[in-house]
């Protein structure tokens, strides 16, 4: 499933569509389509998000390598493992609204591990924060400081006329 945060499935995805793990997949069952615009993430940093995820569960093989490679921790396995379907493809293929499940699920099935993904991830969040308000201190003390006064222009002195020729 797909971890997203907040209350909206869509907009809280933590997903960035960077396509680790469809590269990384074995079966090559993870289709990704990147966004072609950009959505503010907790950073206040443009993010891609993907238009598409899909997953064919049929081809499947829950190897978790996806749940490994994924850098944002946002892909991660479901305990539910009953998937038989009456159609077989259409049955078994999901998009991005089917795998989207709340950080709060994540919590439920695995608590151990949504609580480190959940520090690291406010580390990051703390770490980012920081860096904005230094910038704006810099920038408000550069702001503040005085200028220095220029410095006084020395006029050269000029050439004494040469000497008329006798």
């Amino acid at each position: 499933f797909l971890v997203f945060d907040g209350d909206d499935a869509q907009k809280g995805l933590r997903c960035v569509a960077c396509q680790i793990c469809e590269k990384e997949c074995p079966p090559k069952c993870i289709y990704i389509v990147k966004s072609k615009d950009k959505r503010i993430d907790y950073k206040g940093q443009g993010q891609l998000y993907p238009a598409t995820f899909d997953i064919d569960l049929s081809v499947c093989m829950s190897c978790q390598i996806c749940v490994e490679v994924c850098p944002f921790e946002a892909i991660k396995m479901d305990t539910e493992f009953e998937l038989s379907n009456s159609d077989r493809f259409g049955g078994l293929l999901v998009d991005k609204h089917q795998l989207a499940r709340s950080n709060e699920h994540y919590r439920k099935i695995h608590p151990t591990d949504a609580a480190e993904s959940d520090a690291n991830i406010a580390a990051e969040k703390a770490k980012a924060e920081a860096k904005v308000r230094a910038d704006a201190e810099a920038k408000a003390k550069a702001a503040a400081a005085p200028k220095p006064a220029p410095a006084p222009v020395v006029a050269e002195p000029k050439p004494a006329p040469a000497a008329p020729a006798q």
